[in-house]
């Protein structure tokens, strides 16, 4: 046997000697050759329904793409020519931005540094991890001499915070893998992070329908699904849990006969959720949907400024785990008719930090989306704006940009298209008379009034502005203000506009509203 063929032969003793270790460790330790059989997660339907941004990572050494092999459990080597669904990521952190992961396109699954490997395999990189643990955590590391998108990764595994390096040198199926390996940074650990746009944005919108005079059924609720211990019992909503919420919340109240919304604006919303809460809708309405999803995202450039993040680089922010479940990125969701064909994520203006808890801290970045519905001749549109006071955005400032942001986005609607949008936008109307913390807030709408009417003031755009009360529970447990709200054209009368009469397991009742939309 040749000096090759018995390395080999250890490596492979190697392997199947750790692989018991690791599987208790919940991981498996899978050697190069031959090539295992293809992993991919069984959220990939879900998480093909966001709009997050995509990402490629060029190694600047040798110019090649990083790419993941599904049918060797995710292996990552850094050569690929082109960039297809093999090279694609998209990024998201579960600390505010201070540590990134990569989840790959085409496994659904996060990049693991393997460190309970040995030898050439040490910290081999795979795409395969089901959440965000520590083994798929690294910071981010640039240098002004390299290019705003020139970055090197790092583990923060303790005892082996290495840089991840392409193995040029390597012969055969291990050539140019990607390894956390490296204590310093030279030109194989360093890459080029290229933004490759949103998906959903491709394209254009299509052609809308002649659509004869109709009424659009509008609900927008602030789910709350995330890890706010003001909702869900203290506990983490499941998949299960919030399908069955919504779909018990669907019939509008106050009215003779039941109806059901044709559109659904969701806010503080896990992305996992989106597939089940479309078959939980599919099941209560007898018609087809389809849930959307656009992720709040964190700026990666530095606190106080944001080198990287006037690039466009962020990651996106995480749902907390609920029962050891990954639920995937925090952000907001559009449920609409399956005949959806385009829909679009934006990331409006919001502050790169503020102090939280006496500590300087990376604020969210928050998020809207679009999307046209042909056959109706209209664009609807959800966001969820920063929060006030003793939060990211005390004094309005940047929620009087989200403001006009997101009107500006409504106002591009294509032609022929209607328009109708709304969400929970962390700001009570200008005639709402509260006198709290965030009145000096409520003036944030007012441009948004002048261009459009609100659900409240029904058939009458000359009607005061505000409304029922939509959140903050009193001490008699019913809301004590208006944050939530359904915006039409001003040729577009509401027919009706309800609350629900509870909050469920949310901290925000659920709004209806009934639009007329005139003729297409």
């Amino acid at each position: 046997m040749g000096e090759e063929a018995v390395q080999q032969s250890v490596r492979r003793l190697l392997s199947v000697l750790f692989s018991g270790l690791l599987l208790a460790m919940g991981l498996s330790l899978l050697p190069a050759a031959p090539a295992q059989a293809a992993t991919f997660s069984a959220d990939a339907e879900n998480v093909a329904k966001s709009a997050g941004e995509r990402y490629a990572l060029r190694s600047e050494a040798s110019g090649l793409y990083v790419s993941v092999d599904p049918d060797n459990n995710g292996r990552m080597t850094a050569n690929a020519s082109t960039v297809g669904p093999k090279e694609r990521f998209t990024l998201h952190t579960n600390h505010a931005g201070k540590n990134i992961a990569l989840r790959s396109e085409v496994t659904g699954f996060f990049a693991t540094s393997e460190f309970g490997a040995t030898g050439d395999y040490t910290g081999m990189m795979q795409a395969r991890g089901g959440s965000i643990g520590t083994w798929q955590q690294f910071t981010v590391e640039s240098r002004e001499s390299d290019g705003p998108m020139q970055i090197a990764l790092k583990s923060v595994v303790t005892d082996n915070e290495k840089y991840i390096s392409v193995e040029h040198s390597f012969e055969g199926d291990n050539k140019d893998m990607l390894r956390a390996r490296a204590s310093s940074v030279g030109s194989w650990e360093r890459f080029t992070l290229l933004r490759l746009g949103q998906a959903g944005a491709g394209g254009g919108a299509p052609a809308p329908a002649a659509a004869p005079a109709s009424d659009l059924n509008v609900m927008t609720w602030n789910v709350c699904a995330n890890n706010n211990p003001d909702c869900w019992d203290k506990n983490l909503a499941g998949k299960d849990q919030v399908s069955a919420e919504i779909a018990a919340r669907l019939p509008q109240p106050g009215s003779d006969h039941e109806i059901l919304p044709d559109v659904i604006f969701f806010q503080e919303f896990c992305e996992k959720h989106a597939k089940p809460v479309e078959q939980a809708l599919e099941a209560r309405t007898g018609r087809e949907w389809d849930v959307r999803f656009a992720p709040t995202q964190y700026s990666l450039g530095q606190l106080g400024e944001s080198t990287l993040g006037q690039y466009g680089v962020m990651a996106q922010k995480e749902c907390a785990k609920a029962d050891g479940l990954d639920r995937g990125s925090f952000g907001v969701a559009l449920a609409v008719p399956a005949s959806n064909t385009y829909y679009k994520g934006y990331t409006l203006q919001s502050p790169v930090s503020f102090i939280w808890k006496g500590e300087d801290t990376k604020a969210e970045q928050r998020p809207a989306l679009c999307a046209d519905l042909p056959e109706r001749a209209v664009q609807v549109c959800t966001s969820h704006f920063s929060a006030g006071q003793g939060l990211d955005d005390p004094d309005g400032v940047y929620r009087k940009k989200q403001a006009a942001e997101f009107t500006g986005i409504t106002e591009l609607a294509p032609a022929g298209y209607h328009t109708v949008f709304g969400g929970d936008l962390n700001s009570v109307p200008p005639d709402s008379g509260w006198t709290g913390s965030d009145s000096k807030n409520s003036d944030v709408l007012t441009n948004m009034y002048a261009s459009y009417r609100e659900c409240a003031q029904l058939g009458d755009v000359n009607a005061a502005r505000k409304g029922a009360a939509t959140a903050n529970a009193g001490d008699d447990g019913k809301p004590t203000m208006k944050i939530d709200y359904i915006f039409a054209q001003r040729n577009a009368p509401f027919k009706s506009c309800a609350v629900s009469s509870t909050h469920g397991s949310s901290d925000h009742w659920t709004l209806y509203g009934t639009v007329a939309l005139p003729a297409s």
